[in-house]
């Protein structure tokens, strides 16, 4: 078979196969496993296996934001793009990174902050459920929602 004539999906669920394969032993709790193998088959960074820490009960908040159409805020343009458009609008929900708005570089000159911080403070503003992805500007950690 040529590797043109691959379909996306079968190449995603082969590369999960092999996660999985390769996790040998290791016992990942039910609700965190899926997300565990998402996240090191974007990073190919088999680390986050042994890594990646969840804070009680944040799978079940989670799952029940993007069921009640959240708004997921990006710390980076790159990050929101790499979240399934078609996947939100299933669920109801949007993607939004204010990085690079005018009015967010603005406020962290005029504050003597960084962009990841202003943009989070302008996501302290939307109505509704939302959930924070940060993953490199992570000042955008010093500003959360209360």
């Amino acid at each position: 078979m040529k590797i043109e004539h691959i379909l996306p999906a079968d190449i995603e669920r082969r590369s999960m196969e092999i996660i999985e394969d390769e996790l040998g032993d290791i016992i990942l709790p039910p609700d965190e496993k899926d997300i565990i193998k998402r996240v090191v088959h974007t990073s190919a960074d088999f680390d986050y296996v042994r890594n990646l820490r969840f804070s009680p009960g944040a799978v079940d908040q989670a799952l029940t934001a993007l069921k009640g159409g959240c708004t997921i805020v990006t710390d980076t343009n790159m990050v929101c793009m790499g979240i399934s458009q078609p996947g939100l609008k299933k669920l109801g929900c949007r993607k939004v990174c204010f990085m690079a708005d005018e009015d967010v570089a603005a406020a962290a000159k005029a504050q003597g902050t960084t962009r990841a911080q202003a943009s989070m403070d302008k996501a302290a503003a939307l109505e509704g459920p939302v959930l924070v992805a940060v993953g490199k500007a992570q000042t955008a950690l010093l500003r959360r929602r209360e």
